[in-house]
């Protein structure tokens, strides 16, 4: 017999990957599982879900389920299930009952106050398997709560719904999520929102135009101090295999405590497995920063600065022209 299940976790725990793969799993064997989500869900872009670790999948909304054949299915996967209304999760009840068709959901339990959302509350109520999908805290204990984040504080009003990633929830224990604890140091990959820091990587890089160039297809990583961002890094794979450091910065009011040199020692460990050079193109300013962590004057690309910048970029009163790549042995 068919049954209905709500797979539930807190964010970060990794709900959208799980429900990809559960996916893939059906096409292995042979079978259909069509892929659903709210309309309300547009993070990812039209009819898809994607998920913090890279993965994505096309899907449908399910508001379109009255349009669809079913019977060409052997199974439904829903994901962001928490923002689905009663009525949605009864059809969902139905299709499991008289249509013998299973229904794997994968949703938030609770909001941001510890509240349950409408669609996790019937769940709840209606589901054949509950399952949780585990994550921690930056404690270690594991994490059930959702806290919203807002300037480096933990907040505990507001709308119900607003949608974010990485930089504007954190997955948090009951206990520091009552106190609204956030970790006193941590770095954190940032997948969705990196829109949402701009401002601070263009403390490193002046020009929008060529941010965009490399942040979609880069991993951006953030060092946070008491829930304040202090520091943000983005490495890319270069085209001769390695990888590249393509922006480095400190919030202003950060500086001078050595958080680059932290975020810096970081991603030398989560590149090394994947390359044997860390490239990092700088200006001279900024050469003997980088040769205190190990790197090594590789080469120089002339009129960088005055081919890619429209404004000059002035440094100790001079425009820079040329971009200095050093590289550093992992």
């Amino acid at each position: 017999m068919a049954k209905l299940y709500f797979r539930y976790g807190a964010m970060g725990s990794s709900k959208t990957a799980n429900a990809i793969m559960v996916q893939y799993n059906y096409q292995e064997r042979g079978q259909n599982a069509l892929m659903l989500k709210p309309r309300l869900d547009s993070r990812d872009g039209e009819r898809t879900v994607g998920s913090r670790s890279g993965l994505s999948a096309p899907c449908r909304y399910v508001e379109e389920l009255g349009e669809i054949d079913l019977s060409n299915y052997d199974c439904l996967i829903v994901d962001e299930a928490q923002f689905l209304n009663k009525a949605q999760v009864q059809q969902l009840v139905d299709i499991v009952d008289d249509r013998n068709i299973p229904v794997i959901c994968y949703g938030l339990r609770a909001d941001f106050q510890g509240n349950l959302f409408e669609g996790s509350h019937w769940l709840m109520a209606w589901a054949d398997t509950i399952e949780e999908i585990k994550t921690v805290c930056w404690c270690g204990r594991k994490a059930t709560c959702n806290a919203r984040v807002m300037g480096g504080k933990v907040v505990k009003s507001g709308e119900q719904i607003v949608l974010g990633g990485n930089e504007s929830y954190v997955a948090l224990c009951r206990k520091h999520w009552a106190r609204g604890e956030l970790a006193p140091l941590e770095i954190r990959r940032i997948s969705a929102g990196k829109e949402a820091y701009m401002a601070l990587l263009m403390e490193a890089d002046p020009s929008e135009e060529m941010i965009a160039r490399y942040l979609d297809a880069g991993e951006m990583y953030v060092l946070a101090v008491n829930g304040q961002t202090a520091a943000e890094a983005v490495v890319a794979p270069r085209e001769d295999g390695e990888w590249e450091l393509k922006n480095l910065a400190v919030a202003p009011e950060m500086r001078g405590r050595g958080y680059a040199g932290q975020l810096l020692r970081h991603l030398f460990k989560l590149v090394a497995p994947r390359c044997d050079r860390l490239y990092a193109g700088t200006s001279p300013a900024n050469v003997d920063f980088y040769r205190r962590f190990g790197f090594e004057e590789a080469y120089v690309e002339k009129g960088f600065f005055a081919d890619n910048y429209p404004e000059p970029i002035l440094e100790d009163g001079r425009a820079l022209t040329d971009m200095i790549y050093l590289v550093k042995a992992l």
